[in-house]
């Protein structure tokens, strides 16, 4: 509910102005991210030069303002924008775009994770249908449309696996265990979830032609 309140004041009165607002605490929570901060509304807020006050308008808590980051920060449109034909093609495509953008501001992105993991745990006594997503849907979403030229090719039942199976080798989590349980840097942690997405492609491929 807070944030379908959150929705209606940005778009009721003075909506230019309060986008701009918005813009401003989100881009000084990047620039205290860059700098490997994790910072609170109240940090936000000071370093925007917004009162406190207003910047809990427009992010009631730390988990909706690092959603917001991480929604800001990867759309679906740059993911799939001029992509190859070849589904193997297509699928290490985005998968280097993500880890590009991942690794190239990790410090905010271990914050958008740890803000999913904090909005599930505060979401546990509430009723199921109250709770709201704790993840977005565009890792899931870009997978679906790079692997879609398999849709003639794979059983809907093997390309549905193959689509989970995919979404599970690269993007947040995957860049949390090459570089924290691995010690990978950004080119080796690509070419490892490049390497697992393209062998799931063609294992599924050669289970298909069985």
């Amino acid at each position: 509910m807070k944030f379908s309140r959150q929705e209606e004041f940005l778009t009721k009165g003075r909506s230019r102005q309060k986008q701009r607002t918005r813009e401003a605490l989100l881009d000084a929570a990047m620039r205290l991210a860059r700098d490997g901060h994790s910072p609170s509304i109240t940090e936000v807020a000071e370093a925007a030069n917004v009162s406190t006050a207003t910047a809990y308008r427009y992010f009631p808590n730390t988990q909706s303002l690092w959603a917001d980051l991480g929604i800001r920060e990867v759309t679906l449109q740059h993911l799939l924008a001029d992509l190859p034909q070849a589904p193997e093609d297509r699928m290490e495509t985005i998968v280097r775009r993500v880890t590009e953008m991942q690794f190239g501001n990790e410090a905010m992105w271990r914050g958008v994770l740890r803000a999913s993991l904090e909005r599930w745990f505060t979401q546990q006594s509430a009723p199921e249908a109250d709770r709201m997503p704790v993840r977005g849907s565009t890792r899931l979403d870009g997978t679906r449309a790079a692997l879609a030229p398999l849709t003639d090719t794979l059983p809907p039942e093997l390309l549905e696996k193959l689509v989970m199976a995919v979404t599970l080798v690269f993007g947040l989590e995957a860049m949390i265990v090459t570089r924290d349980a691995l010690g990978l840097d950004e080119p080796q942690a690509a070419d490892v979830m490049s390497w697992a997405a393209r062998s799931l492609i063609r294992a599924a491929l050669a289970e298909a032609a069985d």
